[in-house]
């Protein structure tokens, strides 16, 4: 089955899950609640080097207030520097993403940033997010990530340097035609499988499919679970960047439910909403979602743009 991103809207954030340990330095906090009874607005790691610079985690166990961080947790990646002791001139472009540690799974929850470079320099040394997780997802018992008081993290830090390669980069915008699919499912209620997908279709000469879980994918079970696929093979280092909107037809109101999501594809991967809606909205009558039995999900593409890697 195919690989499933999911995108934040909240955090403009891309999150995966995989089994394979941070690449570049653990965090393990132990007294998780000690730190909220003392009140602690934040902690530090210990340093650590990549790339012949030292780094540090920052972590703020009742979220960062200060960058509207209320109701999560926060936690940010900082050149361990001062602002005084870099060259005015100094600047660091990378890519990094934090991982936090599943012990019901043995799974780590990997998050970056929807715009995967930050660019670092003397007057912005720390890159993070403020709403990493919501608190309530964090403390959670069964998804994992917080055990007998402790709980995990990680970072990947990858520096992006300058060679002789290169990329194209092209617009198609706006799209104005042709640039919608609607896939009806019939027999809702009833359907067994994780999922159902609609029949490969194309825009702007690509082929997408849709993809959808009725009682919802991984940890969303209370949901319905929706994604768009890019259905073809790109070539190594190539990218389609989409913004597109998903959407769940009111038959009745016309009243729809939509979501907008922007991301670059480079596989054949599912980019979308694992709590697209809520099961209990889907079969609500009232709302029109549901009608025979009958629910229809639509995509429409608004710009799409195409990284062309060279060498």
């Amino acid at each position: 089955m195919n690989k499933q991103v999911m995108f934040d809207e909240t955090s403009r954030t891309i999150r995966t899950t995989r089994v394979h340990a941070p690449l570049h330095f653990v965090w393990k906090i132990d007294c998780y609640s000690t730190l909220l009874e003392s009140k602690w607005e934040k902690i530090e790691s210990g340093a650590f080097e990549v790339d012949g610079r030292k780094w540090k985690l920052t972590f703020y166990p009742n979220g960062d207030n200060k960058r509207k961080g209320e109701g999560y947790i926060s936690l940010y990646l900082s050149v361990l520097d001062t602002e005084e002791e870099l060259p005015l001139s100094w600047d660091l472009f990378l890519k990094f993403q934090f991982l936090v540690f599943d012990h019901v799974n043995n799974k780590y929850l990997a998050i970056q940033d929807v715009h995967e470079v930050c660019h670092f320099q003397r007057m912005k040394t720390e890159w993070g997010f403020a709403r990493l997780l919501p608190l309530d997802v964090f403390k959670e018992p069964s998804n994992g990530y917080l055990l007998d008081d402790s709980c995990v993290f990680g970072v990947d830090i990858f520096v992006v340097k300058g060679g002789t390669r290169g990329d194209t980069f092209s617009v198609v915008k706006p799209l104005t035609i042709d640039k919608s699919y609607s896939f009806k499912i019939e027999n809702f209620s009833t359907i067994v499988k994780r999922f159902v997908e609609s029949d490969v279709f194309t825009i702007q000469d690509m082929k997408w499919k849709l993809q959808l879980y009725p009682k919802g994918d991984q940890k969303a079970k209370d949901n319905v679970s929706l994604f768009l696929h890019l259905d073809f093979k790109l070539p190594v280092h190539n990218k389609v960047y989409a913004k597109y909107k998903l959407r769940l037809i009111d038959q009745v109101h016309a009243k729809h439910l939509e979501r907008t999501v922007d991301y670059g594809f480079q596989d054949k991967v599912g980019i979308g909403y694992p709590r697209f809606a809520l099961q209990k909205d889907v079969h609500d009558a009232s709302k029109g979602y549901l009608v025979k039995d009958t629910i229809i999900v639509e995509v429409e593409i608004d710009y799409l743009s195409i990284v062309k890697h060279f060498s």
